[in-house]
């Protein structure tokens, strides 16, 4: 797996990174860079909260695979109720 460094907080102690895509969904085609966990893969899934309600239910996106120049696609799982 290519990983690609994007900050580094000294030479023995570097945070590796991976660009990630999310597909579907109402996040379709965001993109961002994300850490990779100790097992060397990105974390398996993400939830948003709604842009216009706080209170409305969370997208989910779960990691897919990944693509060949390396980039992590995320596909859109549905929406997961948050309570607060």
């Amino acid at each position: 797996m290519e990983k690609e460094v994007v900050s580094t907080t000294g030479e023995d102690s570097m945070q590796q990174h991976v660009r990630a895509e999310l597909i579907g969904g109402p996040e379709d085609g965001r993109s961002f860079i994300i850490p990779v966990l100790e097992t060397n893969l990105p974390i398996q899934q993400f939830t948003f909260p709604p842009a216009d309600d706080g209170h409305a239910p969370h997208a989910r996106y779960d990691r897919q695979d990944m693509r060949d120049d390396g980039v992590w696609r995320y596909t859109y799982a549905g929406e997961v109720a948050v309570s607060r």
